[in-house]
């Protein structure tokens, strides 16, 4: 015992022991790395253990069925096959013994039986196939074909059951050597009994046998069996190792995509994921990166939103801050010219900080759904005309000009006149924002086939073509040097589908910005005609007759 523990620790130490050791470390990392999934199954992962659970219940039933079906037919095949062909055979032999014999069997004498069997056993052609065995009256093997001398304690199953059937009958087991083999006997000369005579003991006959060995259709029963089994295991292993690849394929990306879900949920939109294959999977991941700038970019939006609210307040709040301050050291009396100039910018910066707050709240309402319409008919040139007339002050302070083209008639629209004001008051103020000293803007309304055109064009500073898609999305602003919440042509364009029109923006960089607001108008009993205005201004050359507000 010591000098085999000597050697084994010697053995330990080898280069070949090194190597085994280094095999096995690689083959238990690979068997991990296919069969993880399925022990993920086993610890119950969610989609691993439903996909795995659903796929091999499913795989393991069709292929059980197949195994029995296979089996089943492969057995019926070979024995039935057998049986048949062996049942055949015996009938044929015992009619053709039964026609060669000199004389009946019961005339025969036990010595001239024995005789005429050694006879028809020597002339039997396949003897290398079957067993072909004589019986005698007392029921014993005299005669058999195999050329040893019959057992007596041979088992006959099938001649006792002969005997009481009167004809023939079969039988399949194993005999007194444990072989296993399927026999044939038919009686020779003999009739079925009647049921009075069954009562007694039954009269022995002579009878014909064969026996066929069951054992080579066994071994090629039990060989086709194992290869089925084998290629079953096979097509297992195929198909495990094949759905642990593919349930890596998904698992890891969406396991991939959570992680990156994350991450976005904690705030980090800059982080993206790899694209690895064009497929459902690709297009999801697609999906999460589109997500993640799209939430990038709103939060960027989100942030220069939040620093232009502050910006916008905190101007009018320090115009009226400090021009309090100015007024509380002013003598009433002698500095009467400077309070009241005070008392005007304090006015009007409230004024302005009160837009911007209902600006917010519209912005507000429109967000949660409450922006309320209060529809009533109204004629939408003369509150036109009140947008520009309120505007023209401002223009003439700042050298730009208003051309309004005013139709001779009235336009009746059905909508809410505050809303669609607002709507007219956010177009013109950001033309006026982004128009230099100098400048036109011209004013429209033109009417075709019950639909009102309102239009705004400028000659200002214009919209990228990249950024032209995206002016009318909430806190985007095409240029941040402007003031503003980014929130104004968002508000119009809801407000303006509210009243199941159109709000579009067309624009050329450096060119200007052409504005439309296209409206269904109400046309009472048909009475009401509309002459044409003249050429649309957005492509007039300024021969058309003006009404320039502030000239």
């Amino acid at each position: 015992m010591p000098d085999i523990m000597n050697v084994w620790k010697d053995f330990q130490h080898t280069k070949l022991m090194e190597q085994l050791r280094t095999f096995g470390a690689w083959l238990k990392k690979m068997a991990r790395h296919l069969f993880l999934p399925y022990m993920e199954m086993v610890q119950g992962k969610g989609i691993t253990r439903r996909w795995l659970f659903t796929t091999f219940s499913l795989l393991g039933t069709t292929l059980i069925a197949a195994f029995i079906v296979a089996v089943s037919l492969i057995n019926s095949y070979y024995y039935n096959n057998i049986q048949q062909i062996i049942d055949q055979r015996a009938s044929v032999t015992a009619d053709y013994f039964s026609q060669t014999a000199s004389y009946t069997y019961s005339n025969m004498s036990a010595n001239d039986y024995r005789l005429a069997a050694q006879s028809f056993v020597e002339g039997f052609q396949d003897k290398d196939k079957m067993e072909l065995q004589f019986i005698d009256a007392k029921g014993r093997i005299i005669i058999s074909s195999s050329g040893f001398e019959p057992s007596a304690n041979a088992v006959v199953p099938d001649y006792e059951k002969a005997l009481l059937s009167g004809k023939y009958d079969k039988w399949n087991g194993k005999n007194e050597n444990g072989e296993h083999v399927f026999a044939v006997t038919y009686l020779l000369n003999s009739t079925r009994q009647s049921d009075q005579d069954k009562k007694e003991p039954v009269k022995r006959r002579e009878a014909i046998r064969m026996v066929v060995s069951l054992e080579p259709t066994d071994r090629t029963v039990r060989n086709i069996v194992v290869l089925i089994t084998v290629v079953i295991l096979t097509a297992l292993l195929f198909i495990t190792v094949s759905s642990s690849y593919f349930i890596r394929s998904i698992i890891n990306p969406v396991k991939n995509i959570t992680n990156l879900a994350g991450h976005i949920a904690a705030g980090d939109f800059s982080i993206r994921l790899t694209k690895e294959h064009d497929d459902e999977i690709g297009d999801l991941v697609d999906s999460i990166n589109a997500m993640a700038s799209e939430l990038a970019l709103s939060e960027n939006a989100k942030n220069d939103f939040i620093s232009s609210v502050s910006h916008e307040l905190r101007t009018p709040l320090t115009a009226i801050k400090g021009w309090s301050e100015t007024m509380l050291m002013c003598n009433v009396e002698t500095d009467e010219a400077m309070i009241k100039r005070g008392m005007g910018i304090i006015i009007n910066e409230t004024e302005r900080l009160s837009g911007l707050v209902e600006q917010l709240l519209d912005f507000s309402r429109m967000q949660s759904g409450r922006m309320v319409m209060n529809f009533q008919m109204l004629d939408i040139v003369a509150e036109i005309d009140d947008v520009v007339f309120m505007f023209s002050e401002k223009a003439k302070k700042e050298d730009k000009r208003l051309v309004f083209y005013e139709p001779e008639e009235a336009i009746p629209v059905m909508g809410d006149r505050n809303r669609l004001k607002q709507v007219i008051i956010i177009v013109i103020d950001n033309a006026m924002k982004y128009s230099e000293p100098g400048g036109k803007i011209y004013i429209y309304a033109n009417v075709t086939d019950d639909r009102l055109t309102i239009g705004v064009r400028d000659q200002g500073c214009g919209i990228p073509a990249d950024q032209l898609p995206k002016v009318k999305q909430k806190f985007y602003k095409a240029n941040t040097q402007k003031g503003g919440f980014g929130i104004g042509l968002a508000v119009a364009d809801e407000i303006i589908r509210k009243h199941n029109g159109e709000f579009t923006i067309d624009s050329v960089e450096n060119e200007g910005t052409n504005v439309q607001i296209i409206l269904p108008i109400v046309r009472q009993n048909n009475t009401i005609e509309f002459a044409p205005i003249g050429e649309n201004p957005s492509d007039s050359n300024d021969t058309q007759e003006e009404v320039t507000v502030n000239e």
